[in-house]
C-alpha cells in the first residue's frame, strides 16, 4: 500500500513538483471523504456507535450512509434548481 500522508517542505528545502502533484492526488481523495465524515459528525450527533453485534452495527452505518445520501440529494437538487425535494 502507497504512503497516502501528505509530505511537507522544510526549511530551506522547498517540495518538488513531483512532492506537490503527489500530495494534489492525495489531497483530492482525503478531502472529498473528510467532508462526509465531518457532515455525520457534525449534524448527525457524532459517529459513535453503541450497539452489541456486528449486524446491528453495520445496519445503523447503513442507515447513516443512506440518510447522508438523502441531505446530499437535497443539496443537489437545490443548487441545480429543481424546486421539488423529493419525489
Amino acid at each position: 500500500m502507497d504512503n497516502q500522508v501528505c509530505e511537507r517542505g522544510y526549511k530551506n528545502r522547498p517540495l518538488t513538483d513531483v512532492q506537490k502533484a503527489g500530495n494534489r492526488e492525495k489531497s483530492r481523495v482525503r478531502s472529498r471523504v473528510e467532508h462526509i465524515f465531518g457532515f455525520m459528525e457534525n449534524s448527525m450527533n457524532g459517529m459513535y456507535i453503541q450497539c452489541i453485534g456486528i449486524k446491528r452495527a453495520t445496519a445503523i452505518i447503513g442507515l447513516m450512509n443512506l440518510t447522508y445520501n438523502l441531505f446530499r440529494k437535497i443539496q443537489l437538487e437545490a443548487i441545480s434548481g429543481d424546486n421539488c425535494v423529493l419525489r
